[in-house]
């Protein structure tokens, strides 16, 4: 990613996120959440450097054909289409989930799914246009399980046990 700071957008339940700098930092919002508010407990500052978001993401572009597909075929038991966009605003970047998606054969249509905390010109709510490539994470939930989801399972994976129990008792989904 070619920003100063990274953001990406995680569906926490009840973590308390403190003593992270903006500087060489992303932040993120975990998708799913009934409540999408920015700020803890529902926004987490990553390190610019962080090798498993990183992966997480490249995992995403790599497996975008098969979320694509999916999109297209809508079979019984599918929901919530989510894409995650990196939206730059100057210095600041932040990864937010889109939803209410369609596909054009080249690009992505949907709306912001989450109310942005570090970048202002965007609006929950808002309409966007999305390339392939812009993509940094893509989500569904098929018959209840997690399809996708990649930053977020890197950062449930991170959660403590109790604030994980949280997450699951809250959550519309199961991560597997």
């Amino acid at each position: 990613m070619k920003t100063v700071m990274k953001t990406t957008l995680i569906l926490i339940c009840s973590l308390a996120l403190a003593g992270f700098s903006h500087a060489a930092e992303e932040t993120t919002h975990l998708a799913g959440r009934a409540s999408k508010t920015p700020g803890p407990p529902g926004y987490a500052n990553v390190p610019q450097d962080d090798k498993a978001i990183d992966a997480a993401v490249d995992r995403a572009q790599k497996s975008l054909g098969l979320f694509i597909a999916a999109l297209k075929k809508k079979r019984d038991g599918d929901e919530r289409f989510e894409i995650k966009k990196g939206f730059d605003d100057g210095q600041q970047v932040e990864h937010i989930w889109v939803d209410q998606l369609t596909w054009d054969g080249k690009l992505f249509h949907g709306r912001i799914n989450n109310k942005p905390l570090d970048v202002k010109n965007v609006r929950l709510g808002q309409s966007v246009t999305v390339a392939p490539r812009d993509v940094s994470d893509w989500m569904f939930i098929r018959d209840g399980k997690l399809i996708g989801g990649y930053t977020t399972r890197i950062f449930y994976r991170r959660l403590s046990a109790a604030d994980r129990a949280e997450f699951d008792k809250e959550a519309r989904f199961t991560i597997q």
